[in-house]
């Protein structure tokens, strides 16, 4: 059963925001366009990945996506996906990427052979993988959990990869989608001793869970981009402008008409994904484009957010504050 659902990462979302908030027309666009593409690309083959985890008998595993905890020596890492079951864990890698495909295992590399005949090199999921079995043993250890056995797969989840120069050492570390379920079932049979009980397991979940910390990005700092170039106001999330004003309740386009009763929130959350967690009455009518510091005060109110002090001071932090986003 899933415990722990796939969403895209705190990374993805401030790049969309950051697209979102940016002219076409700014240098650093296209950099963070090509950022965006490469997360874009990651997210669908983790989710291509989903599916084929449907035919694994659920009721069997703890299933953890895009789980990022932080092992006894302060190193975070993250793995696509977390198979827990009362005798094993599995780390398995989604590995986008279309073309002919080399795994270079002496030189730990991961090589897409072009049409041309060019090389491009890759950092080698395998590597990865096994830095992640490492890390986790060390968690797991820290923790007080039992010595579970960690097996890990890249799983190959684009459609048109193809792969080179295999061996069945590699086969057994690499496998393609269509396979996966073939493969889990293979490692399930190495490991048949229990480790955790139901309640153990649950434990071990629950912990899991608790200590995942979403991957934070300063967006203005990373691509040297001054707050002010930003583009204000609310934005339409039907046709993407940002001639958007509040007529009685309703927020209205100036361009398709669209209406909607809550279009500003995601403006106040591209605000807290590119700007700052907390955000004052002041900002808010800056950033949204508005006059009125009474307006201002009671879409703040309506969030129930928390903050501290009073009056013109009250400080509200967005820390918590989250729109869920379609896919």
């Amino acid at each position: 059963m899933i415990k722990k659902y796939r969403e895209k990462s705190n990374r993805m979302l401030i790049h969309e925001a950051g697209l979102r908030r940016l002219l076409p027309s700014h240098p650093q666009y296209p950099l963070i366009e090509q950022e965006y593409g490469k997360m874009k690309y990651g997210y669908k083959g983790e989710e291509t990945l989903d599916y084929y985890l449907t035919f694994l008998p659920h009721e069997n595993y703890h299933i953890l996506h895009g789980l990022r905890i932080k092992d006894p020596k302060g190193r975070y890492f993250q793995m696509d996906t977390l198979l827990i079951t009362s005798t094993h864990c599995l780390i398995i890698d989604s590995k986008y990427v279309s073309g002919k495909l080399e795994f270079d295992e002496v030189g730990s590399q991961l090589i897409r052979h072009k049409a041309d005949g060019e090389m491009e090199r890759m950092a080698d999921p395998l590597s990865q993988v096994a830095r992640h079995r490492y890390q986790l043993s060390l968690w797991l250890e820290h923790h007080g959990f039992p010595s579970l056995p960690i097996a890990s797969l890249v799983a190959l989840t684009h459609s048109k990869s193809h792969l080179v120069k295999t061996s069945p050492s590699l086969m057994k570390k690499v496998t393609f989608l269509n396979n996966l379920p073939n493969r889990v079932n293979e490692i399930n049979t190495v490991h048949k001793t229990e480790v955790l009980n139901k309640k153990d397991l649950n434990k071990l979940t629950k912990t899991l869970i608790k200590k995942h910390t979403p991957d934070s990005f300063n967006f203005l700092q990373n691509y040297n981009i001054k707050q002010e170039e930003l583009i204000k106001g609310v934005i339409c999330m039907t046709c993407g402008c940002n001639l958007v004003k509040k007529k009685r309740k309703y927020w209205t386009c100036k361009r398709c008409n669209s209406q909607s009763l809550s279009e500003h929130l995601y403006a106040i959350d591209d605000y807290k994904l590119l700007i700052s967690t907390t955000i004052q009455n002041k900002e808010l009518r800056d950033f949204l484009l508005i006059s009125s510091a009474s307006e201002a005060y009671n879409i703040l109110v309506s969030l129930s957010l928390p903050s501290i002090g009073d009056k013109k001071g009250r400080i509200y932090s967005l820390e918590h504050f989250r729109i869920s986003f379609s896919p």
